[in-house]
């Protein structure tokens, strides 16, 4: 994978679903991994509100979660997924990273879980879309951290 370069940027992730997009960041040093917040992914002031995010966020790069199959098909919802990374390049100015996310949401239902989270905290509306992000977000900083140091 050709990454662009990411020592001290902060970076977030996406974890994009038919209804909510959960967003997770990392500082500039990539300590710590913090879960943010949800956009409703049929808003009308979806770009806005992601334009807004970054720009608060002093955002260096974004990471897309993607869950790719075993045999390489695509489902209906990577399809999505893709169009909407498509987009995302035209309307945002930074990097936007692809990232297989295969299981982030059964990892953050497990991190929830571990982290002794009451079941009706889990249950709240966007919290696992958070977690997922965050889930996205600190497997991508495993596998490439030798392009942060």
């Amino acid at each position: 994978m050709n990454l662009p370069p990411l020592k001290g940027k902060r970076i977030a992730a996406l974890d994009y679903g038919t209804k909510r997009i959960g967003l997770a960041v990392t500082d500039e040093l990539h300590i710590t991994i913090s879960p943010r917040d949800i956009l409703l992914a049929d808003a009308p002031e979806l770009w806005d509100n992601l334009r807004k995010f970054v720009e608060r966020e002093r955002l260096g790069a974004l990471v897309v979660g993607i869950p790719i199959r075993e045999d390489g098909t695509k489902t209906a919802i990577v399809r999505r997924i893709e169009k909407f990374i498509l987009k995302l390049r035209t309307e945002i100015a930074i990097p936007v990273i692809e990232y297989d996310e295969s299981f982030s949401t059964q990892a953050a239902f497990q991190t929830m879980i571990a982290g002794g989270m009451k079941r009706k905290q889990r249950a709240q509306k966007g919290m696992k879309d958070k977690i997922a992000a965050a889930v996205i977000l600190r497997d991508f900083m495993e596998d490439f951290e030798r392009f942060f140091v």
